[in-house]
């Protein structure tokens, strides 16, 4: 037996399952949170709560790739926390939304100071909306389906005519 492991398994492998463990608990925690935030507060100060603000300038829903910019590569640690957040909201009894599913993966990787954008489109009678994040260059949306959202804006201050 080597001194990397233990009983048969690998510190890695321990390791690795002790933090998918930890990942999913902090999800669901963090989830609950948004949960009773939807219900009890504006969806503005929910997200700079959470960590990610509510982007609301219309034009930015999308980041145009210049040839100056480069898209960020999201850390194994963030995608691992974006994979358990995914896992805990497919089971989540009040719904899979992607409004929930946005907030909850923006507070978890909060460090790379992610936005919320929301965003509309006309479906056949129907007005959708849809939630995604961006980081940097970088759209994170599970559904792949920001770019078909027209993104909303703050209506402009001032009198009427």
């Amino acid at each position: 037996m080597t001194s990397s492991s233990v009983g048969g398994a690998s510190r890695t492998g321990i390791r690795g399952r002790l933090l998918r463990v930890f990942d999913l608990a902090t999800a669901a925690a963090v989830a609950v949170c948004v949960e009773i935030g939807l219900r009890v507060t504006t969806l503005p100060r929910l997200a700079k709560l959470l960590g990610v603000p509510l982007v609301t300038d219309g034009g930015a829903g999308l980041p145009q790739m210049s040839a100056d910019s480069e898209r960020v590569v999201l850390p194994a640690v963030a995608r691992r926390r974006i994979r358990a957040t995914r896992t805990v909201m497919r089971h989540w009894p009040l719904g899979d939304t992607c409004l929930r599913q946005a907030l909850v993966s923006g507070q978890r990787i909060r460090r790379l100071n992610p936005n919320l954008h929301v965003g509309v489109a006309k479906v056949g009678s129907e007005v959708r909306a849809h939630a995604w994040l961006t980081v940097g260059d970088t759209v994170i949306d599970p559904m792949r389906a920001a770019g078909t959202y027209l993104p909303l804006s703050t209506p402009p201050t001032g009198t009427a005519p």
